[in-house]
């Protein structure tokens, strides 16, 4: 089976002076790129890392990092790309969790054009982790595979047709899943990566001006991301596709962007299915809810009720997914592994999403929201309960209570913390998306009679 350095070795014998990542500063053709990654794979070699072994990436967002991954996985190596902007603490658990045994911090020169040459790069090799948050507190980090990883980029370029001109924006952390879509996917067909820089992501007119200017053809964003982007588009581009994926997309942002692009896509999934598993075209006259489409090529989606029953179309229930994009699980969770990817007797392995979905007449999957605590901002996916427990782990505090709201987090405390005090806390652990602007001090929680928080009650506190 093939695997993606395969493919990216492919466009690199036959079109190794054509441009395949750029940035600000200049860009790689694909015999570049290939002579950059072969340098990279030895000098990790000359480190002592083995095939298997797990390599962080700490580099500034460039058209090397295509060159770092691709370097690993010619070491037979597993890529963790690192958010360096994350508090240390959170950083260092990370590395122990996923048992790093080498840092990438620099790439190394290389002359080229050369051959990619791909070493121990084998499907059922785990090819990448990515740490989401989660609900006791500690991050969690997905392993995936290169053949899921493989089937993923292979079904989006399905519905998105690329070849050799296109050009790709390159827009998201490359801790966050959606970047190896950004990367690969033209890379897997001979386009062309554009990765937009710290600097232009904290500029959206300069952003879409850097992006029009280099006549960008497909660009990934969450609706948040849109929402700061539509001012700075130029209306009528039909050679633009969008997508839109990470947070629920609304039939008014569907609209604006129909008006500026040629085609309007909606992508749903979680890490653990390995970006995306359903997607679909998105007119410029939905409705709310606006649908997340069908299944991806290779993908499966299953709706199942609590006592493991497949739900009638038009009912809701628990979204499952199946099939050839799974994750491989949690690294060095076997319990939550266990416990999330499960086995059902008619369907085989499924991922238990915890979303709530139902499949409306047209075919379409519709989102319904989260059946746990887990929200998402800003295409992040934040576990309440895990802002909750950090709190707690304050001497300070008894008690931690956190919501989401419209106007961001709240975090209700009961104790004698000062809101300064925790937030400085919780900054040495969490990212700056997960501290609330909003913490209030209560001097004790309204409790039910098992003795358990009643959150109802605060939530009317809070916002009454």
């Amino acid at each position: 089976m093939s695997t993606v350095p395969h493919d990216v070795a492919g466009w690199v014998k036959l079109s190794p002076g054509a441009v395949a990542v750029e940035d600000p500063a200049g860009g790689l053709t694909y015999g570049r790129l290939a002579a950059r990654a072969n340098a990279v794979a030895d000098e990790l070699r000359r480190r002592g890392v083995r095939p298997g072994e797990v390599v962080a990436i700490e580099l500034p967002r460039s058209a090397d990092y295509a060159a770092a991954i691709l370097g690993v996985w010619q070491a037979g190596a597993v890529a963790l790309p690192v958010d360096t902007t994350l508090p240390p603490e959170r950083l260092r658990y990370q590395a122990r969790q996923a048992g790093v045994a080498e840092t990438l911090s620099v790439v190394p020169q290389a002359s080229g054009p050369e051959p990619l040459r791909l070493g121990a790069v084998r499907a059922g090799d785990r090819a990448y982790i990515l740490f989401t948050s989660g609900s006791t507190g500690r991050p969690k980090g997905v392993e995936v595979s290169h053949a899921s990883l493989h089937n993923c980029v292979h079904a989006v370029a399905d519905l998105l047709k690329p070849d050799s001109r296109e050009r790709y924006a390159a827009n998201h952390t490359f801790a966050f899943d959606m970047s190896l879509v950004e990367l690969f996917v033209p890379l897997s067909y001979g386009g062309a990566a554009l990765v937009t820089t710290e600097a232009l992501q904290a500029r959206p007119d300069r952003l879409v001006a850097w992006l029009e200017e280099r006549g960008a053809t497909v660009v990934h964003a969450t609706p948040t991301a849109w929402r700061s982007l539509m001012p700075y588009l130029t209306p009528g581009q039909r050679e633009l596709q969008v997508v839109c994926g990470g947070e629920q997309m609304t039939a008014r942002l569907a609209d604006e962007l129909a008006e500026r692009a040629g085609r309007v896509w909606n992508f749903y999934g979680p890490t653990e299915v390995t970006v995306w598993c359903t997607a679909g075209l998105v007119g410029p006259a939905e409705t709310d809810p606006v649908p997340v489409g069908r299944p991806l090529a290779g993908y499966r989606i299953h709706l199942i009720d609590r006592e493991g029953r497949p739900v009638p179309d038009g009912e809701q229930g628990e979204i499952h997914v199946g099939g050839q994009g799974l994750a491989m699980g949690y690294t060095g969770m076997p319990e939550l592994t266990a416990e999330s990817f499960t086995e059902h007797p008619e369907y085989g392995r499924l991922y238990r999403t915890g979303d709530l979905g139902r499949m409306r007449p047209d075919g379409q999957l519709q989102f319904d929201g989260r059946r746990d605590r887990q929200v998402q901002l800003g295409g992040y996916r934040v576990e309440l309960g895990e802002l909750e427990s950090v709190a707690q782990d304050h001497p300070l505090v008894e008690l931690a209570a956190a919501y989401a709201l419209d106007e961001g987090l709240l975090l209700l405390v009961q104790g004698q913390v000062t809101g300064r005090a925790l937030r400085k806390h919780l900054a040495t652990f969490l990212p700056s998306y997960m501290i609330p602007p909003r913490i209030e001090t209560l001097p004790s929680f309204p409790l039910t009679p098992t003795k358990k928080i009643d959150r109802a009650a605060l939530l009317t506190w809070a916002t009454g």
